[in-house]
């Protein structure tokens, strides 16, 4: 009767420490995407840009990068970077660089 309980004990204990051990994972991995989603920004240095042809040099978290025309590019998880235009009498120019997130300006760039 002792040997079955003894059983019993170390499977229970077994199962508390797999518990323990994926619910502190669990949580490590919460705090990161809360961490990346909310507090996290990226880093945009702009090197070069020509608004007249849509084309700039820049550098995205340490990484050269070449943002062209009317395109969106995701920069990292919900973050994007794009040209912003403005239209005056049917002409449409650039006129600044947008950094998005989910696909709202979040901050405007020269």
């Amino acid at each position: 009767m002792a040997e079955i309980s003894t059983q019993y004990q170390s499977k229970a204990k077994l199962l508390l420490q797999v518990a323990a051990i994926s619910t502190a994972a669990l949580a490590v991995f919460g705090i990161y995407t809360f961490y990346r989603n909310e507090i996290w920004k990226p880093s945009v240095v702009i090197k070069n840009v020509d608004f007249a042809n849509g084309i700039a040099d820049l550098v995205v978290n340490g990484k050269d990068f070449v943002l062209r025309g009317d395109s969106e590019y995701l920069i990292s998880y919900d973050w994007g970077i794009k040209f912003g235009s403005t239209t005056t009498d049917s002409k449409r120019g650039y006129d600044r660089i947008e950094i998005t997130k989910r696909g709202k300006v979040q901050k405007v760039l020269r």
